[in-house]
């Protein structure tokens, strides 16, 4: 009998399209599984595009939220309503649940649907959240660190809701009269035009979308050089924004009127445009996910506080713009009152990787002001983007490099193919001092954990040890947080530290212990990881001080 799978998807319609690769490794792991997915209704033509499923099941979970925040019905009958609805999934005997939806709400829906296996979120005793797969978990503790994230979304999906395998690309497939409709718009509009490129000027927040004008501008300096029909897609809400973006074209010479397909497509459809295009230019949105999942290449303006190692277009053949500024990108909590990032992409540097894009050009090398990356896989088959032009911040190169490997032999057990950066980080003694003080505090609070433990197994329970353990322990563990935020070398595995103190849940205080142990003992190991790599480059850590250097910046993302 063929296994069974649930997946949990409901919020975007890009994190559907980005589950492509988990679709096809859970093929690899299991051969003919069974896969059902949970989708908010207005997505489900997305998703009927999407390999590899048996069943796409709908709810109007955007209406669900509505009813429960304006009171529409109580509480109580808005819970009965959805366990009727669910009723058949707890029938139906999955061997797994993959839950990509971070929030409390489809974590109690996961759990309740229930299977002997489950991974990311899904609800605790106590009412809170449990998150099962590290890398499940790494994706809840890496907003706390974007500076040093080098995995997209894509990969830690089919790692984490499957397992290791081959790349596989996304993929979207497109009904013939989806494309036949696409074809005939595109035809109505000019049929001299024989090349098409797509145009997203807007964005779900305008934190994320590079300035109309700009837009304007660099389809007026493309359109001087190169024989290609423009047209611009998005919802209905951007209609303002691609007539900025149209007026600042014609004010710059543009020739050719694009086509408006904005607001006229259903997602289908859109897909069908996309596959008819030979390039995309846009802000990081759905489309762009989609285009990349029809095979058309993809230039990324990754502007505000848009990371593209994390949502990027995936697998070779893409490109990504972003400003070269040392705040870039900026936090999901901050305000920004100047959107600097924005300026600093200039039109005819876009213009220029455009036509490179469409084959009617150079790669613009000395392109300022922005750092431009081509997309690719590294060498443990994972989504890379490798630096064609500008410069990084160094101490976020470093590290970024650095923790990819670390992580990446934590989850996986094996060791990174990928070269590491082979000098030194630009903060090695102070690294170097940090870890000194971590190290010992690392090792007494495995070992005091070890012995909670087997306290926690005696009967009668020695109550009064216990206590004197963890009042040690609570000094400890607060000392040992405050300096493990204070650097770039420890700040990730120690926000890791804190993720599995909160989620230490376990049927008796034995089993609470244990898996506090654990979290020690990962925690310890990652530090012990860090040092013996720094160590290689020599440094002069010198003696252990209450110095506090300051604390990292930390950045959340809403759920």
């Amino acid at each position: 009998m063929s296994r069974q799978v649930l997946l949990i998807n409901i919020t975007r319609m890009g994190d559907l399209v980005q589950m492509g690769a988990l679709l096809d490794r859970l093929q690899q792991e299991w051969p003919g599984a069974a896969v059902d997915l949970v989708v908010d209704r207005r997505f489900a033509p997305v998703a009927a595009l999407l390999p590899h499923l048996r069943h796409v099941v709908t709810y109007d979970f955007h209406a669900l939220v509505d009813e429960a925040r304006v009171n529409a019905r109580d509480v109580v009958t808005l819970y009965r309503d959805v366990a009727a609805w669910a009723l058949p999934l707890t029938q139906a005997g999955y061997d797994r649940v993959i839950n990509l939806t971070f929030n409390k709400r489809s974590g109690l829906l996961a759990s309740y649907i229930g299977a002997p296996e489950m991974r990311g979120i899904a609800a605790a005793r106590d009412g809170r959240v449990m998150i099962h797969n590290e890398w499940m978990a790494y994706l809840t503790d890496m907003h706390h660190h974007r500076r040093f994230n080098r995995f997209n979304l894509v990969d830690i999906y089919a790692w984490g809701g499957s397992g290791p395998g081959r790349f596989a690309p996304l993929s979207v497939a497109v009904p013939e009269a989806a494309r036949e409709w696409a074809r005939g718009f595109l035809s109505r509009h000019a049929s001299s035009i024989t090349r098409w490129m797509a145009v997203q000027v807007g964005a779900s927040d305008v934190m994320k979308a590079w300035r109309p004008e700009y837009f304007g501008h660099t389809l007026a300096g493309l359109c001087k050089q190169s024989d290609i029909g423009l047209v611009f897609i998005g919802s209905p809400q951007e209609a303002g924004a691609i007539e900025e973006a149209t007026r600042a074209y014609r004010a710059a010479g543009g020739r050719l009127s694009p086509a408006n397909a904005a607001g006229r497509t259903d997602l289908v459809q859109l897909a069908a445009l996309l596959a008819e295009c030979r390039l995309l230019l846009t802000n990081d949105t759905g489309p762009m996910h989609l285009a990349v999942g029809v095979g058309t290449p993809v230039i990324d303006v990754s502007v505000g506080h848009v990371d593209f190692h994390e949502t990027g277009p995936y697998g070779p053949g893409h490109w990504v713009v972003q400003p070269d500024l040392a705040c870039a990108p900026c936090g999901f909590d901050q305000v920004c009152f100047h959107h600097a990032c924005k300026d600093r992409v200039a039109p005819e540097d876009m213009a220029a990787l455009c036509r490179h894009v469409l084959g009617d050009g150079p790669f613009p090398e000395r392109a300022g002001g922005v750092r431009i990356y081509e997309s690719g896989i590294d060498e443990d088959g994972l989504a890379t983007y490798r630096l064609r032009t500008g410069r990084e911040e160094p101490l976020s190169a470093w590290y970024g490099a650095l923790w990819r490997e670390i992580w990446f032999q934590s989850f996986t057990g094996s060791r990174s193919a990928c070269p590491h950066p082979p000098d030194p980080p630009p903060d090695l003694d102070e690294a170097l001092r940090i870890l000194t003080q971590l190290l010992p505090l690392a090792a007494r609070l495995e070992s005091r954990s070890q012995t909670m433990t087997a306290l926690a197994g005696r009967r009668p329970l020695p109550a009064a040890e216990i206590k004197q353990a963890q009042a040690q322990d609570e000094k400890d563990r607060a000392n040992a947080v405050d300096w493990g935020l204070r650097s770039p070398a420890s700040a990730p595995a120690t926000i890791a530290l804190l993720r599995d103190l909160q989620s230490d849940e376990g049927p008796t205080l034995a089993a609470m212990a244990q898996a506090r142990a654990t979290g020690f003992r990962r925690w310890h190991a990652r530090l012990a990881a860090v040092a013996n790599k720094l160590k290689q480059f020599g440094g002069k850590p010198g003696r252990s001080t209450q110095r506090r250097p300051p604390l990292i910046v930390l950045a959340a993302r809403p759920a």
